[in-house]
C-alpha cells in the first residue's frame, strides 16, 4: 500500500445569531354543509385577518396567500342496533395565508394582539428566520477552514513534520437550530432565542 504523506482534518464554524424575521402562517378554518359557503366563508375570515394585519403595520407586499383546500368532514355515530355508520357533517375549507415581520417583540406582540381581537380567530404559527442566510454561510465555511488550518497545523506540529498545500476541501450543508417562543398576549415570551448555524469542512492537507 502506498504511503499517503497527507494530513485528513474536519473544521468546524459556528454562529449565534439573533432572528432577525418573523414568518406567521395562519390558518383559518371554515365549516358549512354547502360547499360554496364554507369556501365563502374561509375567504372572509382571511379578509378579516388581512386587514387585522394592515391596521396593525404589516405591508401588503410583506402578506401572501399560501392555499385553499376543502375537503368533505364525516363522523362515525352508532344507532339503537349498534350499527356504525359515517355520517357527512360538511364541508371544511381552510385557508392558510403567510405575514413576514420585523422579529422585533414589540411589533410581534402588536400583531398577535390585532389578530386575537379581530374575530377571524386564526391558528397563528410563528417561525423565527434570517434575512441575509447566503453571507452567513460564507462567514461559517471561513470559520471552519480557519478551525480546519489551525487543527492541521496542530497535528504537523506533533507528528514534527512540515504541513503542505490543501489537497481537497469539501463542505456540509449548514444546520440552523431554530427555538421560537411561544406566543402570548402580554408579550412576556415574544423574545425567541438565538438560531445556531454550523457547518463543517473536510481538508485533506499534504505532509511536505
Amino acid at each position: 500500500m502506498q504511503n499517503e504523506r497527507m494530513i485528513r482534518v474536519t473544521g468546524h464554524g459556528e454562529l449565534r445569531i439573533k432572528p432577525d424575521v418573523v414568518h406567521l402562517t395562519l390558518t383559518l378554518e371554515r365549516t358549512d354543509a354547502d360547499y360554496a359557503e364554507a369556501v365563502a366563508a374561509a375567504e372572509e375570515a382571511a379578509k378579516t385577518a388581512k386587514e387585522a394585519l394592515l391596521k396593525a403595520g404589516v405591508g401588503e407586499t410583506e402578506m401572501r396567500a399560501l392555499s385553499l383546500h376543502t375537503q368533505p368532514r364525516y363522523e362515525t355515530v352508532t344507532d339503537e342496533n349498534g350499527v356504525r355508520t359515517r355520517k357527512f357533517t360538511g364541508y371544511a375549507a381552510v385557508r392558510r395565508m403567510r405575514a413576514e415581520l420585523g422579529a422585533d417583540p414589540a411589533v410581534l406582540g402588536r400583531v398577535i394582539a390585532a389578530l386575537a381581537n379581530c374575530g377571524a380567530a386564526p391558528e397563528t404559527a410563528a417561525e423565527y428566520d434570517l434575512k441575509d442566510g447566503e453571507s452567513l454561510r460564507e462567514k461559517l465555511i471561513a470559520l471552519a477552514v480557519k478551525d480546519a488550518r489551525r487543527r492541521a497545523k496542530t497535528m504537523a506540529k506533533a507528528a514534527d513534520v512540515r504541513l503542505g498545500a490543501v489537497l481537497s476541501m469539501e463542505t456540509g450543508s449548514s444546520t440552523p437550530i431554530v427555538r421560537a417562543a411561544a406566543l402570548r398576549m402580554d408579550g412576556a415570551e415574544l423574545q425567541p432565542e438565538e438560531i445556531v448555524l454550523t457547518e463543517d469542512v473536510r481538508m485533506i492537507y499534504a505532509i511536505e
